[in-house]
């Protein structure tokens, strides 16, 4: 069966996260048994090639690609034959059954909503808050594919048939570290991209109050994104340079390393899809602190793998901090917990699911 997969990113697109993790997990399983075509936006440096047996196809960039790919869907289909049409909404729609009447299947991390107007300026917003609006009717033939139970009943509560939509969280790659040392003070990490959404700044402006009890602490905030300068400037005017870090982007490796190390990730983003970052760091035997919102509230089990907090609520995120790493004998149990929750998700399930639904989406 031929393929098609689109995505605004892949995984050497320096602004990719979570989403472009996930999509790349399907795309090379499925590339085992089918011709897998991934098209994706152009950046600095891209260039089409295959890897993992799949073929990445790069047109347009960033800012453009949803119209880019409108212009060019008709011609990809008929030039790769294609049988099946994966589209991956983590931004703007594609519409793709606009233009074929071949299978579509749609992938959604999360849809923004209402949240979009708190994380972008007012036009942007709009713009994005109108495109997910037709979703019910332009994929009124197509199935569903969520990483979360939250998607699910958003997409319910949007009119989308609950037989329609199949969940499979993400999961995450096989680490062996036989020596987990976590470092010698108190290590927080943010691990993602720097967008104001991601409400990283919230961290920063519990730092204080974490000092007063823990005056070795330190914040490690890793990625890379639009609004590093922001954060940068809110440390600065805080007094916070020599107790927060900012990494830019990294490695895989270096990614897991550094969450290795990180006595507590936290995650206090406004809305996600899912909250990979979360599992990866429990995987690692690092508790997680997250906000009580849509996606990331799936991805913890409560006061076991870590501890949710209410949203924005900046003396409860660094409370739940200080609950987490004051007292040794419970911090070894969230540790040793964490890493327990994490061994209930792995790719092999996530991948094994879609290949099952695709058959139920093509028949």
């Amino acid at each position: 069966m031929n393929i098609l997969i689109i995505n605004w990113r892949d995984m050497k697109n320096p602004l990719y996260g979570g989403a472009e993790i996930h999509i790349t997990k399907i795309a090379e399983h499925l590339a085992i048994e089918n011709n897998v075509t991934f098209l994706t936006s152009g950046y600095k440096d891209a260039k089409d090639e295959i890897a993992n047996d799949v073929k990445y196809v790069h047109i347009g960039h960033e800012l453009t690609f949803n119209f880019t790919v409108y212009a060019n869907i008709r011609r990809i289909i008929k030039e790769y034959n294609i049988d099946l049409i994966i589209e991956d909404i983590n931004k703007v729609p594609f519409y793709t059954p606009l233009f074929t009447k071949i299978p579509v299947l749609v992938i959604i991390p999360h849809i923004f909503g209402e949240t979009i107007f708190k994380q972008a300026p007012f036009l942007g917003a709009l713009y994005v808050y109108l495109s997910e609006k037709p979703i019910k009717a332009v994929y009124r033939d197509s199935y569903f594919e969520v990483i979360s139970e939250s998607t699910k009943d958003d997409l319910i509560r949007r009119g989308i048939d609950k037989e329609k939509i199949m969940v499979a969280e993400c999961g995450v790659d096989s680490i062996d570290y036989p020596d987990i040392n976590k470092s010698l003070h108190p290590l927080i990490v943010y691990v993602g991209r720097l967008k104001k959404y991601k409400s990283v700044d919230h961290i920063i402006l519990a730092m204080p109050e974490i000092l007063k009890k823990h005056k070795d602490a330190k914040l490690m905030i890793v990625g890379a994104g639009d609004y590093r300068q922001k954060l940068e400037d809110l440390v600065k005017s805080m007094d916070l340079s020599e107790r927060v870090v900012f990494t830019g982007y990294v490695s895989e490796q270096r990614k897991f390393e550094i969450l290795k190390e990180a006595w507590v990730s936290v995650y206090p983003s406004l809305i996600e899809g899912w909250g990979i970052v979360n599992i990866e760091a429990n995987s690692l035997k690092t508790p997680v602190l997250s906000a009580n919102v849509p996606g990331l509230r799936d991805s913890v089990k409560d006061g076991f793998s870590g501890v949710l907090y209410e949203y924005g609520d900046i003396l409860e995120l660094a409370s739940k901090i200080d609950y987490v790493i004051s007292d040794k004998r419970r911090y070894e149990e969230f540790c040793d917990n964490s890493y327990k929750w994490a061994q209930n998700f792995n790719w092999s399930r996530t991948v094994s699911l879609t290949s099952d639904f695709i058959k139920k989406v093509i028949r």
